[in-house]
C-alpha cells in the first residue's frame, strides 16, 4: 500500500511537470512532505528522482509534437548543470527550516514571475548574443536553487521563456521540460551522494511520473493559454499558503 501512494503521487508530479514545464517538483515537495510525512532533505531527494523521470517523458512528447526550442533548452539546460549539482550537494548541511524558506521564497518568486508574463508568443523573440549572456546566470540561479529544493530548475525557465523571449506558453513548457532533464541528471547525482534515501520509492515515484507526464502534455495540447495559467497560479498559491503556515506554526 505504501508503494502505491507514492506511485499516486508520482502521478500527480508527473502530470503537473508535462502540464506546466516546471518538472513537477513544486507540487512534489509539499506533498512528500505534508501529506506523506516525509522529512524535508529526503523529499528534495525523491522529488528529484521524480523531476528525472517526468522531464524525459514530457519531452519525448513534446518533441514528437514540435512544441521545443533546442536551442534554449539547450543553453538554459547546459548553464545550469553544475549548479544543480552544487546546490543538491550541499542538501546535507542545510536545515529542514531553511528547505521550506528557500521554497517559499522560490515559489513566491515565480507566482510574481508568472503574474508578470503577458506574451501571447505571437511576436517570438530572436536568440540575440545580448540575451544569451542573459540565459547564464538565470540558468545558474535556477540550477542551484532546483538542485536544493529537488525541483528541477523549470520555474524559473517557463516564466523567462514567456517573458523574455515571448515563446508561448506550449512551447516554454516543452523547452523547459529539455532543460531541465539535463540540470536533472547532476541533480540526482548530487541527492545520492548527500542523502540517504530509498531508491525503490525513488523508482515507483519515477514510474508513476513518466505515465503522469504522458497525461500532463496531453493535456496541455488541448488545454487553452489561459486554463493553463490559471492552474499554475492556483498551484503556486495553494502550495505558498501551506508553507507559510507551516513556518508560522513554528516561530510561535
Amino acid at each position: 500500500m505504501e508503494y502505491l501512494k507514492f506511485l499516486a503521487v508520482g502521478i500527480l508530479g508527473g502530470t503537473v511537470s508535462g502540464l506546466i514545464g516546471i518538472g513537477g517538483g513544486v507540487i512534489m515537495l509539499p506533498i512528500l512532505i505534508y501529506i506523506m510525512g516525509v522529512e524535508a532533505k529526503i523529499a528534495t531527494a525523491l522529488s528529484m528522482v521524480q523531476v528525472l523521470f517526468s522531464s524525459i517523458s514530457g519531452s519525448l512528447f513534446h518533441y514528437k509534437e514540435k512544441t521545443i526550442r533546442i536551442n534554449y533548452a539547450l543553453y538554459f539546460g547546459i548553464s545550469s548543470m553544475a549548479f544543480s549539482f552544487l546546490g543538491s550537494y550541499i542538501t546535507k548541511y542545510t536545515s529542514d527550516n531553511v528547505i521550506k524558506s528557500v521554497y517559499l521564497i522560490t515559489t513566491i518568486a515565480i507566482l510574481v514571475l508568472f503574474l508578470l508574463v503577458k506574451s501571447d508568443g505571437k511576436q517570438e523573440h530572436i536568440l540575440t548574443k545580448q540575451k544569451l549572456y542573459t540565459i547564464i546566470p538565470i540558468g545558474a540561479a535556477a540550477g542551484f536553487i532546483g538542485g536544493l529544493l529537488g525541483l528541477g530548475g523549470g520555474f524559473l525557465f517557463v516564466p523567462i521563456l514567456t517573458c523574455l523571449f515571448c515563446l508561448p506558453i506550449k512551447v516554454a513548457v516543452g523547452t523547459s521540460l529539455l532543460a531541465v532533464f539535463f540540470n536533472s541528471i547532476p541533480g540526482v547525482i548530487g541527492k545520492i551522494i548527500s542523502v540517504k534515501f530509498d531508491i525503490y520509492i525513488a523508482l515507483v515515484l519515477g514510474i508513476g511520473a513518466v505515465a503522469g507526464s504522458r497525461l500532463g502534455s496531453y493535456l496541455n495540447k488541448k488545454m487553452s493559454h489561459k486554463a493553463i495559467r490559471i492552474f499554475f497560479i492556483t498551484v503556486l498559491s495553494i502550495a505558498i499558503v501551506r508553507v507559510l503556515v507551516d513556518l508560522a506554526v513554528n516561530l510561535l
